[in-house]
Formats: structure tokens, C-alpha cells, sequence
């Protein structure tokens, strides 16, 4: 395999800053944005640095820490899930732990490595569900076992799929389970009664990153399961606080220290996938049903102690389910699941420009320079102006389908396909 060497840019935790990791789903903070100069807009198969054929499937993303490559696979036979350590610089596998499972149901779009770890210096930290279980399981770099957390029973009528972020030294996880209730109609007809007259047990964590001993844990209300990963803000007051979105939960925001709700707003009360996002001085939510999202909203936080947050826009048409909004330069761009990308403005909710295509997108875009790169669920890369009109600059095909949003190191862009991972850009494609 080819060899490059290893030097990347990334956000920091709540601003855009060059720095070296793409650490949780969609990089720092979930922006998904990278100023990095030597990812192609084209390019062939021979073009590759290397391409790694992977110890199972997997929908979760690839993170990226220093040299290493974290991510998750699963057999579709056992439920077996692996984590897996990849060196950046050529692809190698430095190591693969496996924990056994067993079979259950998941949505025919799901599978058992949905979840994007979270890594930090010292490690990784993977989540993953069964019906008995919710788990959290902390991972040094030489892939031994630091701790672990199981929750008990987790309660979704699709399976699992959330995934932790990391904030200074802090696990940050949430729980939004189903009330089997309100999601009968989608569970097997021989489900027992007792089973769904018992709400899931909903909550949002927080551990010692070092440890795993709880610092905080508030209950969230049992709705319909929910996926989104939380971002950070920063507050006037320099505090950090969490923000959370789902289903009966709407948008709340919890201070990283203390775990004590700051504020919290009642929007967003349907299934809720897509990540919340910093646009900035709103956040931005969403979410849906089936596989069409139904509403996308922007909420302007409360500018002081005591105040109330605001509904900016709330707009209901061209909205993903799955894949996160991007913000940049002051526009939104969406990737839908259908196969409609759009353009609205982040002040507004205004469409600016909408364009359907051929293919389904699951994966979150990502912005490099003033290029979004957004993957179908064919594996087709479309690379897009990041501008105020459509504009379509490649498609390339990774020849596999994709579900994974890429990750971005040393200048490169890593993708994840169903089966393999792969490595384009460095100084050898310009």
C-alpha cells in the first residue's frame, strides 16, 4: 500500500480552528467542516492511497485521533461487533477486539455498527445496543478494555444507532428510547402486552472519560427511539453546555459540569435522526418520519440567565431525516434522504436553491474549502460549489454502497463503504 504522511486540520470543540483530530461523528463539534487544501475534486481508482477491506459491515463513521482510525464493524450473521483500530498513514489494521452478541431485529437500513465512536488521546469509546443492553465500552489505543457501562433493556422498534461525543475529558451519551405505545403499529403482533405497557428508560449521561464513573444523569421523556449525536456550546460566561434533541424532548440544553438544564424549548416532536448543528448564533434540528424528514428549525438560545429560547424558522419542505445540516458562510445545505440536495439560509430558512438527483443519501455532507462533498447510498461522491447556486463539480464512484459520512486527516479524506475503507488526497493529488 501507499504511504502519506500524516498531518491534518480540524475544529475545535465549539469555534473552527486548525488542530490535528476529526474525533466524533462529522469531526469537531459535528460542523463537518475542514480548511484542508489537498483533497481532490476528481479522481480514478488509481488514485487511492490505500483501500482496506474491513472485519465486517457498518453504517458508523470513521473518527480519526493522531495516526488512528477508529470505527465499528458488525456480522449481519452473530451480531458479533468489532472495534477497529486502522493506521491512517496506510491503511493497516493495527488491531480488532470483538464482542459477541446475539441476533435481533433492526430496520432493514440499520445494521449492528451504526454507531460512531468518539476518541480522544487516550483511546476510544464505542456504543452499541440490543434489546437487553445499552452499551458503552471504553477502549485504551492498544485496544484493551478500560471500562464498561451497560444500561440494561433499550427500547426501539429499529434497532440501535446513537452515538457519544467526548468534551474535555467528559463521556457525554443519550439514551431517547420508545414508548412501545406510541410505536405499536411497527412492533412484531406477538409482542407481549407487558412489554408495551413499559415505557423504554430515557436518559442523557455523563462519565469520567477516564474512569466511567457517572458525573451526571438526567431522565428524557420515552417517545419514539432517537439517534442524534449532541454538539457543544459555549456560553457568554464561558460554561459549556450540551445540546440534546428528540422526540418529546424538543431541543434542550444541559451544563456540561453540573448536568442542570439551562434552558429547553418544546420543537422537534417526531423521529428524530439528524444531529443537532451550531449555525452561529442558532442551532439547527431536525427530524421526520418514515424516511422523509417533516420540519427543520432554528432555535436562537436565551441570551441571558432566566431568558427564554426563540423559534428563528421553522420550514417543512426539502427536510433530510438522516443526514445533518451543514452550515457554511451563512447557508444551510441539506442532503436528503429522497435524493433532493438544497440550499436554504441559515438567517431565514429561505430556499435558495434545490436540485434532485439520482441516488439516496444517508451520509451527512461535508464541507472542504468551498466544496461539499455528499455521499449517496450508491457510494457516488457528489462534489457541489459551496455557494448560492447549484452547482455540480464531479461525481466519483467509490464502487461499493455508503451509508458513513467521511472523515478528514493529514489533508486526506477517509471514506467507509460497506466493506471497505478507503484514503484519497495528500500532496500526491494535486
Amino acid at each position: 500500500m501507499k504511504r502519506v504522511a500524516i498531518l491534518s486540520l480540524m475544529l475545535s470543540s465549539i469555534a473552527v480552528t486548525a488542530s490535528a483530530d476529526w474525533p466524533r461523528f462529522r469531526g469537531p463539534n459535528g460542523a463537518g467542516i475542514s480548511d484542508a487544501t489537498t483533497i481532490p475534486t476528481e479522481w480514478t481508482d488509481d488514485d487511492y492511497n490505500w483501500i482496506t477491506d474491513l472485519p465486517g459491515e457498518g453504517h458508523g463513521s470513521p473518527v480519526v485521533v493522531g495516526n488512528r482510525i477508529f470505527l465499528l464493524c458488525g456480522n449481519m450473521f452473530t451480531a458479533e461487533r468489532r472495534v477497529v483500530c486502522v493506521s491512517a498513514s496506510d491503511g493497516e489494521i493495527v488491531w480488532s477486539q470483538r464482542f459477541k452478541s446475539a441476533p435481533h431485529y433492526l430496520h432493514r437500513d440499520n445494521n449492528y455498527a451504526s454507531s460512531t465512536p468518539a476518541a480522544d488521546s487516550n483511546g476510544v469509546v464505542v456504543s452499541w445496543t440490543t434489546p437487553g443492553s445499552f452499551v458503552l465500552v471504553a477502549l485504551d489505543n492498544g485496544g484493551n478494555e478500560v471500562w464498561r457501562k451497560d444500561y440494561g433493556e433499550y427500547k426501539a422498534s429499529w434497532g440501535g444507532g446513537p452515538s457519544p461525543i467526548i468534551v474535555d475529558d467528559v463521556v457525554v451519551m443519550m439514551n431517547d428510547q420508545m414508548n412501545p405505545k406510541i410505536q405499536r403499529a411497527f412492533l412484531p403482533e406477538d409482542t407481549p402486552e407487558e412489554y408495551i405497557n413499559k415505557p423504554g428508560k430515557s436518559f442523557a449521561v455523563a462519565l469520567n472519560r477516564i474512569t466511567g464513573e457517572e458525573i451526571w444523569k438526567i431522565e428524557r421523556k420515552s417517545v419514539v427511539a432517537g439517534y442524534a449525536t449532541p454538539c457543544v456550546r459555549e456560553r457568554e460566561d464561558g460554561r459549556k453546555e450540551v445540546i440534546f434533541i428528540g422526540a418529546g424532548n424538543g431541543m434542550t440544553a444541559v451544563d456540561l459540569e453540573s448536568g442542570e438544564v439551562n434552558w429547553t424549548i418544546d420543537v422537534l416532536r417526531t423521529r428524530i435522526c439528524m444531529s443537532a448543528l451550531l449555525a452561529g448564533d442558532l442551532v439547527i434540528g431536525g427530524g421526520g418520519g418514515g424516511l422523509v424528514g417533516d420540519t427543520l428549525v432554528a432555535v436562537r438560545p436565551p441570551a441571558k440567565e432566566g431568558a427564554k429560547p426563540e423559534v428563528v424558522f421553522d420550514i417543512n419542505k426539502s427536510i433530510p431525516l438522516v443526514p445533518t445540516a451543514l452550515h457554511k458562510d451563512g447557508l444551510l445545505f441539506l442532503a436528503q434522504d429522497t435524493g433532493v440536495l438544497s440550499c436554504v439560509s441559515a438567517k431565514t430558512g429561505e430556499q435558495v436553491w434545490r436540485k434532485r438527483t439520482r441516488g439516496k443519501f444517508y451520509a451527512s455532507p461535508i464541507c472542504v474549502g468551498d466544496r461539499i462533498f455528499c455521499v449517496n447510498r450508491r457510494g457516488d461522491v457528489l462534489v457541489l460549489k459551496a455557494g448560492d447556486k447549484f452547482e455540480q463539480l464531479a461525481k466519483n464512484p467509490l464502487g461499493d454502497d455508503s451509508y458513513a459520512t467521511p472523515a478528514i486527516v493529514n489533508g486526506t479524506m477517509i471514506f467507509r463503504t460497506a466493506s471497505q475503507l478507503m484514503c484519497i488526497g495528500g500532496e500526491k493529488n494535486l
